[in-house]
């Protein structure tokens, strides 16, 4: 039997390998990428532990060829701690953001969410990288619903250290100085993406048609809200370290 375009993704995400671009099935419409996305889910056999917004500035919107963000889950069984060694391979490429813990539900509604309202449902926030690997060919220019069908092209996350008291900070204008190899790579900010605040990604994926049969969000889920610094490439034996300022700082090796 010729596997499905879902679990062709997923053997690919386990044995560190790529399908062709043009795969059979691949989607030509959002719902159509969604259902592969939720197909890829049930074939990994695993409970997502959260979600991550891909796609939530202007550049990677035409870079990637999509008009507006998208979700992919996101596992425990793929994250990582401050300080860990990760296991490189070929392809991997990182972001660098803010996440949200939930301590609170925020079920799946059809009246939009207030600011106050995901504050209040939002328990902690980390600084976190997002490790990126596309599982088909070629690069992500051009790889619109693909993308959205591959698990929002997650490939893991690393937690840094935990903020739950956030009421002296300036969020949207928190810094954030990525460096590689100890080298300043990049500064950026949560003001570069399209939330007026980082709490209105909360609102903003409860209601998301995708979790509707999910019900929305749910205490204890992560959502990482998209990245402040771009997408870099990675090496192998690259060491990674990501300032936030005050949030503290965050560091990954990947031998």
């Amino acid at each position: 039997m010729a596997s499905t375009p879902a679990q062709a993704l997923w053997n690919a995400r386990l044995a560190a390998t790529v399908i062709p671009r043009d795969f059979e099935g691949r989607p030509t419409t959002e719902d159509a990428a969604y259902d592969i996305q939720r197909d890829m889910i049930a074939a990994s056999g695993l409970e997502p532990a959260g979600w991550k917004i891909g796609a939530t500035t202007e550049p990677l919107l035409g870079v990637l060829g999509v008009d507006r963000p998208f979700l992919g889950p996101v596992f425990n069984e793929y994250t990582w701690r401050d300080g860990d060694a990760i296991p490189f391979q070929s392809g991997y490429r990182l972001e660098t953001e803010m996440t949200l813990c939930l301590k609170s539900d925020m079920p799946h509604r059809a009246e939009p969410y207030s600011r106050a309202e995901c504050e209040a449902a939002v328990g902690s926030i980390f600084t976190s990288f997002e490790i990126i690997r596309f599982r088909f060919e070629g690069e992500g220019a051009g790889a619109s619903f693909r993308a959205v069908a591959d698990c929002g092209v997650n490939a893991g996350m690393v937690l840094g250290p935990e903020v739950t008291d956030w009421s002296g900070l300036d969020l949207m204008n928190n810094p954030v100085s990525l460096s590689i190899n100890g080298e300043h790579v990049v500064t950026g900010a949560p003001n570069e993406l399209m939330w007026e605040h980082i709490f209105d990604a909360a609102g903003w994926t409860a209601n998301h048609s995708f979790l509707e049969g999910r019900g929305g969000l749910r205490a204890g889920d992560y959502l990482m809200t998209g990245t402040c610094t771009g997408m870099r490439p990675l090496e192998r034996g690259d060491s990674v370290v990501a300032d936030f300022s005050s949030m503290g700082t965050i560091s990954a090796t990947f031998p």
